[in-house]
């Protein structure tokens, strides 16, 4: 039986069927598995949150120019919806491994090109601590000066834990990157194959 496929024509992905007691069924493919429905489910949050601040943007600017009357406060709610629907799409980035890659290692010795993809996994995990550390301070920064939008006088502070918290997940999502690179040192097939159309 040939691979089956899962997604849409933008994320197609080969699964291999998997049958009890291979080394593919076990709690890494799993988690492997659970990491990639879930990361995708939170990117269609993002996207949504995305085409309201879209189509919002282009509502008040076709009544600013039709009738002169602009949509009080969608600079607001832009300025704080854009991190948070930024940081919804990055764990599914970090789990599809979408990012720019270069390979040359790879092409002259395939078990050093798979170390380094280890070591800049967790190199990637580094950064994202230290990313979600930063935004919990600026957030911790916006209660105590009390920070407001302008128009709407929303408090920005919980959007932007609320985006922090999106970043302490994706450092969840990229933990089990690091464990699935390691695991391919050692033989283990990842779930996540793209493909090329």
């Amino acid at each position: 039986m040939g691979p089956r496929f899962r997604g849409d024509d933008n994320s197609m992905v080969a699964t291999t069927p998997v049958k009890e007691g291979d080394p593919q069924s076990g709690a890494l493919a799993r988690l492997e598995r659970a990491a990639l429905a879930s990361t995708r489910a939170l990117s269609v949050l993002g996207l949504v949150a995305l085409m309201i601040l879209a189509f919002l943007t282009l509502a008040n600017g076709l009544l600013r120019w039709a009738i002169s009357q602009p949509i009080a406060g969608v600079v607001d709610v832009g300025a704080l919806a854009i991190a948070i629907a930024v940081c919804c799409c990055m764990p599914v980035a970090l789990m599809e491994r979408s990012h720019i890659s270069f390979r040359l290692v790879s092409a002259l010795s395939p078990r050093l090109g798979r170390v380094l993809d280890v070591v800049a996994a967790i190199a990637v995990a580094v950064v994202l601590v230290l990313m979600a550390r930063e935004f919990y301070a600026y957030a911790g920064s916006l209660v105590a000066s009390g920070e407001r939008t302008y128009v709407l006088k929303i408090p920005a502070a919980p959007f932007w834990y609320a985006a922090d918290a999106i970043l302490w997940i994706a450092v969840a999502v990229q933990l089990i990157v690091v464990a699935v690179e390691i695991g391919q040192l050692f033989g283990y097939r990842s779930q996540r194959a793209p493909m090329k159309h």
